[in-house]
């Protein structure tokens, strides 16, 4: 993870799920993750400029084509130690797809719901400010419970609500 050791991450996901209630652990994991949105997206537009082509103090995100993007990304998260991460588009209503392999809140055993609530959070924040409007996350699949990786829908609030209402 970027700025601080997944470990560390980890042993804050176990505590605060084991002291709290699961539905205020939960919320309160996902909060965490997207205040950390914003330091993910720095720490990304400085290693793009300082892996780029021609080396800059930091790079703009929205710069890079769809696929760039996709690429750098992959390679960014998978170098913080997060997983193998993959992009795609589910479908033509605007949903676009994070699968994560290996992914670290679920790489060990872990203790309470299952579920990848920093991450869900984080990426929220990370892809909202990418695409300069509020995205919302849903974990479609979570590597903890019985899923080869972890799986993420993002989209607009609306589509999302539509999503987690097909899903049920």
């Amino acid at each position: 993870m970027v700025g601080m050791a997944i470990p560390t991450l980890r042993e804050l996901r176990s505590a605060v799920l084991a002291s709290a209630e699961p539905e205020a652990a939960v919320a309160a994991l996902r909060e965490a993750g997207y205040a950390g949105g914003d330091a993910v997206l720095a720490a990304f537009e400085q290693w793009l400029g300082e892996t780029g082509p021609e080396p800059v103090d930091r790079a703009d995100s929205r710069d890079l084509s769809m696929d760039e993007f996709a690429e750098r990304t992959g390679d960014f998260f998978r170098n913080a130690g997060w997983g193998e991460v993959k992009f795609s588009e589910e479908d033509a209503e605007g949903v676009a797809v994070v699968e994560i392999d290996n992914c670290w809140e679920t790489r060990d055993e872990v203790s309470g719901p299952a579920g990848c609530q920093i991450t869900t959070g984080m990426l929220a924040a990370f892809f909202g400010h990418v695409a300069g409007y509020p995205v919302a996350v849903l974990e479609t699949h979570c590597g903890s419970a019985d899923h080869s990786s972890c799986r993420f829908l993002l989209g607009n609030t609306e589509m999302m609500n539509y999503k987690w209402e097909e899903m049920r």
